[in-house]
């Protein structure tokens, strides 16, 4: 974050102001919610692998933007834990194809998770988490465009990938050894490289198998992809044999997929039969580690062996496959079971099984898993598992929970809202599978969202589709316009909707009532934090400040600073005691609304803010707001910026939106709300193509005190309730009878209340702060601090009001 002070435009000017640090800020830190790092992480899953606990691991990727990783679903608890280049820049960058798609997942004996991507290959230790994370795409050139589909580990810990190759570079065959770091490389070409008899034909390989041998030692088996041939590696002689296929009875044609060996050794082999007709008749078999061939039971799969899209091998002569049409057969020794479809369309990538006989698929449109005990399929994508948008229209809060509902869509006809309870992403949309809430009507996204504290209930305008409100069991229609620009409830529970033109009103419980507007275009309506029943809206050529009856009012001619020709009012952000700023094309606006003035602003702190959009003020009194100059035409910042009366600072965005780690990930800002919090406070951000950012403040209490100040025996016990809204008690003891003075201060360090100061015995006590300053005032919501000072020592507590 850069940071300046008022005397420091020309440093701006300069360039140098990025090596300025004045007064220490808070400590401020991001996260995001994205389709590829939430949930599922993607609706292209690739491979899938069951844990010993029975929980699958799914990689799921988001290809618009190379997001993804890896998830593991904690079924017990319905969750997902996510590893996402998002979060863990060690992935890969988005810039490289590639870079999020794992192909496999393989355990070794010391309880790391290796995971080959197209561009590399991660590994992770299951005791310490993606913290371990180790890319070794550096490691060597083969990895780097590699195209890695395949990984298996030999008995000697030796790691064998296997690479298509990717972006013109050549595939075959990569052997590491973790103990000695060496990698091996072969591959085909004129001549062909590695040595060890490798075969000029063979540069694409897309799956590998390491067989056991009965006398110790093993074989490791390649599967050519750019011709119908195999190669086998035998341990003992060090050597590769190349079997390219030819119309010979019993002559290879490939492993049927990636996971084509059993846990008894047999190997699964698709091989020549005969002719038929002129047609070519291919079978199922599996190899024993004796060498020897069985054809087994045939599966009834409607376009032959060569239709199978995905393959896992387990057990002892069992076997689970996807044909062309998503249809899930189980061999379990003597036949082949129909387990149904997962999911209509082909593009199965791979199957699984837990030990309960759970099965699981994944491809293109997620993953689904087949109950053992009911033979139902339970799909999961990210339309019921994610926060499935990157372009949120809006975005709504619980400060007092953390509950957050947001406009969402995932494409045509996929869409409507999200919800996150502080845990889980809950999809609003007509694709949850039984996962979700049912979304009843005619469009696939939403326009705006408002929470409602009144009643807990989410208000929603479906796109075109009129004001509905969902109280988590139902809908109710509340009719009203059918766009709405934002929702927000007022202090007395009313549900307030600015619309396009003409279209300022508040729900009174029954019906819609109309508030006077000058009817130019909608920008934003936020609450106001003081004055009861009361909001401001902004619209393209009004701000106004109203509660249906109270009115102020100004235009956009009644300002000598704009210009009536080509000038309009941007967004407004409600303050204190009848402040709001107005964002504006020359400038910002300070209003006044109580003593009917304003000033007018073109920096402030030394940042220009010609062109901003003030998006909140927050409990520390700081303004954010946004500045959008992504050709740096204006010269001014493009990004999030701050000012807290004296100082500014600002978060630059990527100039063209493009993929980077911490900070805003996109200049152009959608919504914004504030979340409370005892230590500070959330700015969560709905910003174009990057989804939701959260921005979490959390600054240092001002009085100035540490709680190991006190003594022992002076306790000053947490408030409850804390976050509260009428009032708190706040509990202490005294070691001995002594004069007690307990004070409430704002996050600036100013007295607020003064609730205590006199002489208190020895024990507990108690005192109720009913939200009010030392005038009787109602304070803003925000975070304040209590400071109790007694003979005994000093202890300090924060406290959390909400509106």
């Amino acid at each position: 974050m850069q940071r300046w002070t008022a005397g420091l435009a020309l440093l701006m000017t300069l360039g140098l102001v990025a090596g300025v640090a004045l007064a220490q800020p808070p400590v401020e830190t991001w996260r995001y919610y994205r389709p590829g790092n939430t949930g599922i992480q993607g609706d292209y899953c690739d491979t899938i692998w069951i844990g010993a606990d029975g929980d699958p691991w799914i990689c799921g990727y988001d290809p618009s933007f190379e997001e993804g990783g890896v998830a593991k679903f904690i079924q017990a608890e319905n969750r997902w834990l996510n590893i996402s280049n998002i979060d863990y820049p060690v992935i890969g960058h988005p810039n490289l194809t590639g870079t999020t798609r794992v192909s496999d997942l393989a355990l070794d004996a010391q309880g790391r998770l290796w995971m080959p991507t197209w561009r590399g290959l991660l590994r992770m230790s299951l005791a310490t988490g993606p913290s371990s994370l180790v890319n070794f795409a550096s490691a060597h050139p083969a990895l780097a465009d590699g195209g890695c589909r395949d990984i298996e580990i030999s008995p000697d810990g030796k790691l064998w990938l296997a690479l298509l190759g990717f972006g013109g570079a050549m595939g075959g065959i990569l052997r590491h050894t973790p103990d000695t770091s060496d990698w091996h490389f072969w591959t085909g070409g004129n001549p062909p490289q590695g040595g060890n008899n490798w075969p000029i034909l063979v540069w694409m390989v897309n799956a590998v198998e390491v067989q056991p041998k009965p006398g110790g030692g093993y074989l490791v088996w390649g599967d050519a992809d750019n011709g119908a041939s195999v190669v086998v590696f035998d341990s003992a002689t060090q050597q590769w044999t190349y079997h390219e296929f030819a119309y010979s009875a019993g002559s290879m044609y490939g492993m049927p997929g990636r996971e084509s060996l059993d846990a008894a050794g047999n190997l699964w082999m698709i091989r020549f039969v005969n002719f038929n007709g002129g047609n070519a008749v291919y079978s199922l078999d599996y190899r024993r580690t004796d060498g020897t061939w069985v054809t087994p039971a045939q599966p009834p799969v409607p376009g032959g062996v060569l239709d199978i899209w995905a393959f896992h091998a387990f057990g002892d002569r069992q076997a689970l496959l996807a044909d062309g049409n998503s249809r899930i057969w189980r061999f379990n020794g003597t036949a082949w079971l129909d387990l149904g479809i997962w999911r209509p369309g082909s593009f199965t990538n791979d199957l699984g099984i837990d030990a309960a006989g759970n099965v699981w698929a994944s491809g293109s449109g997620g993953a689904a898993k087949r109950n053992a005990q009911t033979g139902l399929w339970q799909r999961y994508r990210i339309t019921n598992t994610s926060q499935y948008d990157s372009w949120n229209n809006d975005l709504t809060l619980d400060p007092a929970t953390g509950r957050v509902w947001a406009c969402a869509n995932a494409g045509p006809g996929f869409g409507g809202a999200t919800y996150f309870d502080g845990t889980r992403w809950i999809g609003f949309n007509n694709h949850t599978y039984g996962l979700g809430v049912a979304w009843p009507f005619p469009t696939d996204n939403s326009q705006a969202v408002g929470f409602r504290p009144s009643s807990g209930s989410v208000a929603v305008n479906p796109t075109y589709s009129g004001i509905h409100q969902w109280n988590g069991a139902s809908w109710t229609n509340l009719n009203g316009m059918s766009e709405s620009q934002g929702l927000v409830e007022d202090s007395q529970g009313r549900l307030w909707s600015l619309g396009n033109y003409f279209e300022l009103r508040y729900h009174n419980g029954t019906n819609w009532v109309s508030v006077p507007n000058n009817g130019a275009w909608g920008n934003n309506i936020q609450k106001d934090p003081d004055r009861p029943g009361t909001v401001w809206a902004s619209t393209y050529a009004e701000v106004i400040r109203t509660d249906g009856s109270y009115r102020f009012s100004r235009t956009y001619d009644q300002f000598p600073e704009m210009n009536t020709q080509s000038d309009i009012f941007g967004w407004v952000a409600a303050g204190p005691n009848g402040t709001a700023w107005l964002g504006a094309t020359p400038g910002l606006f300070k209003l006044d609304a109580n003593a009917g003035s304003y000033e007018f602003f073109t920096e402030l702190g030394g940042c220009s803010c010609v062109g901003a959009s003030p998006l909140a003020v927050t409990p520390d009194g700081r303004l954010w707001f946004g500045m959008f100059d992504p050709g740096g035409w204006n010269g001014t910042p493009h990004g999030l910026l701050w000012f807290d009366g004296v100082d500014a600072g600002y978060y630059p965005a990527p100039l063209n939106g493009e993929p980077q780690w911490g900070g805003l990930p996109h200049a152009q800002i959608y919504a914004a709300q504030v979340r409370p919090l005892p230590s500070g406070y959330e700015l969560w951000l709905s910003c174009a193509s990057r989804g939701i950012a959260v921005l979490s403040v959390e600054y240092a209490d001002p009085t100035a005190v540490e709680p190991s100040a006190a003594l022992p025996g002076l306790r000053l016990e947490p408030s409850a309730p804390n976050p509260f809204r009428a009032a708190t008690t706040l509990r202490f003891s005294l070691p001995a009878a002594e004069r007690v003075e307990l004070s409430v201060f704002d996050v600036q360090g100013r007295s607020v209340r003064q609730l205590l100061d006199g002489q208190l015995p020895a024990g507990p006590s108690s005192v109720s702060w009913d939200g009010k300053d030392d005038g009787g005032r109602p304070v803003v919501s925000g975070v304040y601090f209590c400071r109790l000072r007694a003979a005994g020592g000093v202890a300090t507590q924060r406290l959390v009001r909400l509106d």
